[in-house]
């Protein structure tokens, strides 16, 4: 899997993770933030590998987040959640020194603190930069300038051409 495949998978996961509804697939589902090839290329990796669903086999316009990796914070720890079948890797592992100091002789110093899951956190994923020409200053004054610069020559030497083959014929 490439990275930009992984990072697109990964985008796609906190997407699912955040949103409460199923995610509508269209060419503004992800907001340019990738492309679509690449957002189709993550979506079928995903379904294939059982993290998103397709509520409906028929329609695949709408996919949902598979209920079984809702804990995972990533989508490597879906993907491995998916794989061994665990249901939560977040259980915390028996620590005594906490237990000890959360209770006296015995009795509970504090009340117990209940087990919340964490939220599922903003994505932070780097996407790469935009290329230097597809930047709004290039899109929207220098490439039309240039564009206009070249239409004035090409008829300039179409006229420069004309003028030469047929109105000074030697």
């Amino acid at each position: 899997m490439t990275p930009e495949l992984k990072t697109a998978c990964e985008l796609i996961f906190q997407e699912h993770k955040l949103s409460a509804q199923p995610i509508k697939w269209n060419r503004d589902a992800f907001r340019g933030r990738i492309s679509i090839g690449l957002s189709e290329m993550a979506k079928e990796t995903l379904v294939k590998k059982n993290i998103i669903l397709l509520p409906a086999q028929s329609k695949k316009l709408f996919t949902q987040l598979n209920p079984d990796v809702a804990g995972a914070h990533s989508f490597e720890e879906a993907e491995k959640i998916i794989e061994t079948k665990i249901p939560n890797l977040h259980t915390p592992a028996y620590d005594a020194e906490t237990y000890i100091t959360d209770h006296v002789f015995g009795f509970s110093a504090t009340p117990p603190r209940a087990q919340q899951r964490p939220v599922a956190r903003t994505p932070q994923i780097k996407l790469a930069d935009k290329k230097w020409y597809l930047k709004p200053f290039y899109l929207y004054v220098a490439w039309l300038i240039c564009g206009a610069a070249a239409g004035v020559l090409i008829s300039r030497l179409m006229d420069l051409a004309y003028t030469e083959l047929f109105l000074n014929p030697k």
